[in-house]
């Protein structure tokens, strides 16, 4: 049993920093050294090491002495989707016998230098200490080579009742000298008595430290709760002395309980940067983007052997859905994400066949105005490439610029937008660049664009076919509205991709909830009962993707589809395109205005081809050669 200190560096709780400290949310991302997500593996998303988490256990004979195995027990830990913070968690659901733990190791994925070096951590928890955990000490991160007490760096959760929570950072131990005991008055720790964590609530902790392994007294470690400084360990000699060969991340150790967004910096976080890390908890889940090799987008389809994958009866759940979607890829010889030299990222939809349209039943579903019904079954026998994201700011600028380009908004003086209290009409001088929202707002390039016209996709997409590098094995241009809900559902028939139930969690669409009735107290719409975090547009890829890998099919913005809206025939159709030619264009998926009845994976409403709104943008598909 470790034992309790006696002696701890305490400090009052610092405020947040005023809006003039603002941190560069770039130079946070810049400083990571190791992320992991833990949205979809147990397993780092970025880092300059080992991605993968490895086992060690107590040696069954020989004391003080370690076995390593790969990889993780799949029994004590698995992915929580849709229940993290941002995305999904690691749920500890059992402890590892013999003292066990996982780790990623610390080469390269930790700024260490024996001469001197400085870096943080950061990671989210959720779970009550004081009645889920089943060994007497806790680690939820540790970071050493030998132990807890020689060269290292931690936060635990003592056998106190109620629990403490602890951040210690030990000195390694010289050959032949005693080190110093958490009991020891002078033990470099702090301590937060009874800290009182309840299941349920997210909780941020970062530890940050600086002139470790300096040989001078000038070392300084903090620890932070929820956006709060809390306490120091300075004035101390703190070597940690380690062979960063042998040293790890450990993480997890005897924790019971949900655990999200991982991260290691190669400096010490300012007040800011931890507040900004508290505030936006899914702001390095841009880094995920860096791992692996970009794929191009394939020029022509290579010789096929053999028959296709059979696609799954619909309805099919999302292991399902990813599984065939690699399987098709694979036998297509393409890759399942590729990337045009814009920097837009397509996944692979393959062929199927699904119920189009929702059922009378369903909470939401709309009269003969929007013609949702009736379902029907549709057979899609071509894949297709689709937008990973909506198209952004930065990606139409580019076009706009180079192309010169003058949108139907800006020739008709505006668009579409609400006003503080949702009134909607047109709103001179509202374009692309001037969204007219009725709030505090800053235009960024990560975020959809709006205020484009059905007319101004389709420009944009024959742009896009016209630039240097493209081919005209690949074509690329709107979904139609088959395509769109095919892929939008990825095998779910239910009312939202995720399920039946609204969300609640603020973590899979950005749609009309209590963020956007804070930036407008007069809103008269309810709002869903979550915070997504973003009153208007939220970047692209902000939430939770569904089983093929798109991001924001429901919600953020509405969606243009290539084809003509219409009513539906009760018939089962095979590659359906326009309904009525004589009807606007269909246009799907809600966006951050909408409430629940609006964003599901069946709804769907028309615009004129000259229209343009405030909540209205586009996803981009690529047509492939026809594949027999």
């Amino acid at each position: 049993m470790r034992a309790l200190p006696l002696g701890f560096f305490l400090l009052f709780a610092v405020n947040p920093p005023s809006f003039g400290q603002e941190a560069d949310e770039k130079a946070i991302r810049k400083a990571v050294t190791f992320y992991a997500s833990f949205d979809d593996e147990v397993k780092g998303d970025f880092g300059k090491g080992q991605l993968t988490f490895d086992t060690r256990t107590n040696h069954p004979t020989e004391k003080g002495q370690y076995v390593v195995e790969k990889g993780f027990p799949d029994k004590a830990f698995r992915i929580a989707k849709t229940k993290g913070i941002a995305g999904g968690a690691l749920d500890a659901v059992d402890i590892i016998p013999k003292n066990g733990r996982i780790f990623v190791p610390a080469k390269g994925n930790l700024a260490y230098k024996n001469d001197g070096w400085a870096g943080s951590m950061s990671m989210w928890c959720n779970f009550n200490p004081d009645t889920m955990l089943k060994t007497g000490f806790c680690d939820p991160v540790q970071i050493t080579q030998k132990g807890a007490n020689n060269g290292a760096l931690w936060f635990d959760f003592n056998d106190a009742k109620p629990r403490d929570l602890r951040h210690g950072a030990f000195p390694v131990i010289p050959d032949g000298k005693k080190g110093i005991g958490e009991s020891d008055p002078n033990a470099p720790m702090v301590r937060v008595p009874k800290i009182g964590w309840k299941e349920g609530d997210w909780h941020h902790v970062v530890l940050t430290w600086e002139n470790l392994d300096t040989g001078k007294d000038n070392a300084v470690t903090s620890l932070y709760i929820d956006g709060k400084l809390i306490g120091q360990v300075k004035g101390k000699a703190i070597a940690m002395g380690w062979d960063i060969e042998k040293a790890g991340i450990y993480t997890a150790i005897s924790y019971i309980g949900l655990l999200d967004e991982l991260a290691l910096f190669d400096r010490a976080l300012t007040l800011a940067e931890v507040v900004a890390l508290q505030k936006k908890p899914g702001m390095l889940t841009s880094l995920k983007k860096k791992e692996g090799k970009k794929e191009p987008l394939p020029v022509k389809l290579p010789p096929r052997t053999g028959a296709a994958p059979a696609a799954p009866k619909f309805p099919f759940d999302a292991a399902t859905a990813k599984r065939y979607q690699q399987d098709y890829a694979k036998w297509l010889g393409v890759p399942v994400v590729c990337t045009n030299d814009l920097g837009m990222m397509f996944v692979l939809i393959p062929p199927g066949t699904f119920v189009m349209g929702t059922p009378e039943t369903e909470p939401g579903h709309k009269g003969a105005e929007y013609a949702e019904g009736p379902q029907h079954a549709v057979t899609l026998t071509q894949p297709f490439y689709l937008g990973k994201h909506e198209l952004t700011v930065g990606q139409f600028a580019a076009f706009v610029e180079t192309a010169k380009y003058t949108t139907d908004g800006e020739k008709n003086d505006g668009g579409n937008a609400h006003d503080a209290k949702a009134e909607w009409k047109h709103r001179p001088g509202t374009n692309w660049k001037k969204p007219g929202f009725a709030g505090p707002f800053e235009l960024r390039n990560e975020q959809p664009v709006v205020h484009v016209s059905w007319t101004d996709a389709n420009v944009f997409c024959k742009w896009l076919g016209s630039r240097s590098g493209s081919t005209a094995q690949v074509v690329y241009g709107l979904p139609t509205e088959a395509q769109w809900e095919w892929a939008c559902r990825a095998g779910t028939a239910t009312r939202y991709w995720w399920g039946d139930e609204e969300d609640m969690t603020g973590k899979v669409a950005n749609v009309c909830d209590r963020t956007l009735k804070k930036a407008q107290p007069d809103w008269p719409r309810a709002a869903m009962p979550m915070d997504d975090g973003y009153a208007f547009v939220a970047p692209v890829g902000t939430y939770q993707a569904n089983a093929f890998g798109l991001h924001d099919t429901i919600g953020n913005v509405w969606e243009f589809c290539s084809t003509h809206f219409g009513a539906y025939t009760k018939d089962a159709v095979t590659d359906p395109g326009d309904i009525d030619p004589k009807r606007g264009h269909a246009v799907r998926g809600g966006g951050w205005s909408n409430v629940a009845k609006d964003v599901r994976s069946g709804g769907r409403n028309a615009d004129p081809p000259h229209f343009c709104h405030s909540n209205l943008g586009f996803r981009v598909r690529v047509t492939l050669p026809v594949v027999k």
